[in-house]
């Protein structure tokens, strides 16, 4: 799965260098302090407050230090708190010119001049931390044979400013953020030493490790678990029971690719798209979209406590542009100089991003574009018709709007569309309900070429029914269509005789959801006994509509459509005419 991102993504790091995880790299919120080697002394040279907006997950890099903090953070960090220098876990820091504890450490007891010392005299001799493993002896003594031994004068000197010091800084302590204090030495020394931590400890563990040809295999530690406590997780059907083993090189090429999604999720870009032709990574937050054509791997990320990779794919046929216009259609003839929010989405969607943003809004009242992935039960819908759509819909679109795959996408609209319509009809929101309709059949239209016109099958219908029931005489109604839309308008006439505040909406259910004409029917006539006390009940209009609707019998299945078209529309019964009788 890795390997065609990681391909891409070492083209990019032989290009860029480092630059490519320090340009996007994101230190945690707190107080970074920069101290100064002057002569035989130290002095604070600056101090630096770094708090990312959580909202728009931006971080100001103004300050003139800032670069030099992300390199010197960037190699000074624990891989995880369980590969801690510090055993107690109150020191975070991987090497003596750094020192990262949280600001509450320093008040509650757990920072001591025990733990410093500790803390110090691992770094001094590090192969006192890896005595107990002849394995990862071994690879420290391949580390240190390369970079060289600890300058001890330095630590010793670094150590004393930071017992002297470190209780006593006049800098705001509370909260529980970090403080990290960086000595202002060459990066260079950051990342001998930063490396001095890491190549011992970036394996998943060291028992794993093999030695061929003189090189060491292990497994790596990225999106991997596996210790003695979990023997379940082998595979015990090879003689080598981890899943993969990989050598120095290519641990470290997919720890830095590891660390360079994590600066992306942590900005919010979670859609990570690696083209392989043209050695490029692009990354997106939610909603956003590459505005051309693509091919090749896809990855979408989490951030836990590391980078969590939730979907992977190879795409092969993803477009931007759609490959015909969708026209998001007037089908119930509403009025569009309301100021409901959807109504600026009719017109022409020319593009999978508006295509989308139609979904969201007018479906998903906005939930979609944030939710593809939240676990159920993190969901925060009230709706149930809403939240249960969402999760019946949200992968297929997700799959169709990011990665151009068409898995029956049409076939998951067409059945939420209808239940959200109906959703929104039993809540009550008929204007929302009538937008969801309208788009319901705008994709039908769009998905189904050469299906008939709804919007002129509705207008027709309205037409001939507007004639039928101001008729003198009462007609015959001619078709299902034309039997069901009616259906339809009287349902809503009926519920609107109820003398409540709120009209309940809720009562349309067994007709919008009829399956059987004879109980739609016989619910039709109990409707008609419970309001029959209303004047109006006597007019033309009702009494025609109502005769006809009796003396019909359809031949097809129930068309929820077309009585939800009939529900929804502006009833014919109440149009004013001074001319006709109501």
């Amino acid at each position: 799965m890795l390997k065609e991102c990681l391909e891409v993504f070492q083209h990019e790091l032989e290009k860029k260098g480092d630059k490519i995880i320090l340009d996007t790299y994101v230190p945690a919120d707190g107080t970074y302090v920069i101290v100064e080697p002057k002569d035989d002394s130290f002095g604070i040279k600056e101090v630096v407050n770094i708090k990312q907006n959580k909202k728009t997950k931006e971080i100001d890099r103004s300050n003139k230090y800032f670069d030099n903090v992300c390199a010197w953070d960037y190699n000074s960090k624990l891989i995880d708190m369980n590969k801690p220098i510090d055993g107690k876990k109150v020191i975070h820091s991987n090497n003596y010119f750094s020192f990262f504890v949280k600001k509450e450490s320093l008040t509650n007891g757990k920072l001591t001049d025990e733990i410093i010392d500790s803390y110090y005299a691992i770094l001094s001799n590090p192969r006192v931390k890896y005595s107990k493993s002849k394995k990862a002896t071994n690879i420290y003594e391949s580390v240190e044979e390369e970079i060289g031994l600890v300058n001890v004068d330095t630590l010793k000197n670094i150590k004393a400013w930071i017992k002297e010091n470190i209780f006593n800084l006049t800098i705001d302590i509370s909260g529980k953020d970090y403080l990290k204090v960086f000595f202002n030495y060459p990066t260079e020394n950051y990342k001998r030493e930063g490396m001095r931590y890491l190549i011992p400890n970036i394996y998943n563990s060291n028992d794993f490790n093999v030695n061929f040809n003189n090189n060491i295999y292990g497994l790596p530690n990225d999106n991997m678990g596996l210790n003695s406590k979990k023997p379940y997780l082998e595979n015990k059907s090879r003689k080598v029971g981890v899943p993969y083993l990989i050598d120095k090189k290519e641990v470290l090429l997919q720890r830095k690719f590891f660390d360079y999604l994590m600066n992306l999720v942590a900005v919010g870009k979670t859609n990570i798209y690696f083209d392989n032709i043209e050695n490029e990574i692009k990354s997106y937050k939610n909603g956003e979209l590459p505005e051309r054509e693509f091919k090749g791997s896809f990855l979408r990320i989490k951030k836990g406590k590391e980078v969590e990779i939730h979907d992977y794919d190879i795409i092969t046929g993803y477009k931007y542009n759609l490959t015909k216009k969708l026209k998001f259609r007037n089908i119930l003839d509403l009025d569009l100089a309301s100021k409901n929010v959807s109504t600026q989405k009719y017109g022409l969607c020319t593009t999978v991003k508006e295509f989308q943003d139609i979904l969201n809004e007018v479906f998903f009242s906005k939930f979609l574009i944030t939710n593809y992935f939240t676990e159920p039960g993190d969901l925060k819908i009230n709706d149930g018709s809403l939240k249960s759509n969402l999760l019946l819909a949200r992968e297929s679109l997700f799959n169709w709007i990011y990665k151009g795959i068409d898995n029956g996408v049409f076939k998951i609209l067409n059945r939420v569309s209808l239940s959200l319509v109906k959703g929104s009809i039993v809540n009550g929101y008929i204007i929302k309900a009538s937008h969801q309709f309208n788009l319901r059949w705008s994709l039908i239209e769009y998905f189904k070429e050469g299906n008939d016109d709804m919007a002129n099958i509705i207008f027709d219908l309205k037409e001939t029914l507007r004639k039928k029931i101001n008729a003198p005489t009462t007609d015959k109604i001619e078709n299902d269509d034309e039997y069901y839309f009616a259906v339809g308008q009287l349902v809503n006439y009926l519920l609107s005789k109820n003398k409540g505040k709120k009209k309940p909406h809720s009562l349309a259910n067994p007709f919008i959801n009829g399956k059987n004409n004879e109980v739609i029917k016989e619910k039709l006539r109990n409707f008609y006994k419970k309001y029959n006390y209303d004047i109006d009940m006597n007019g033309r209009r009702f009494k025609n509509l109502y005769a006809m609707i009796l003396g019909y019998k359809p031949e097809s299945t129930v068309n929820q459509d077309m009585i939800i078209a009939g529900y929804l529309n502006s009833s014919l019964i109440y149009e004013s005419d001074n001319k006709e009788e109501v």
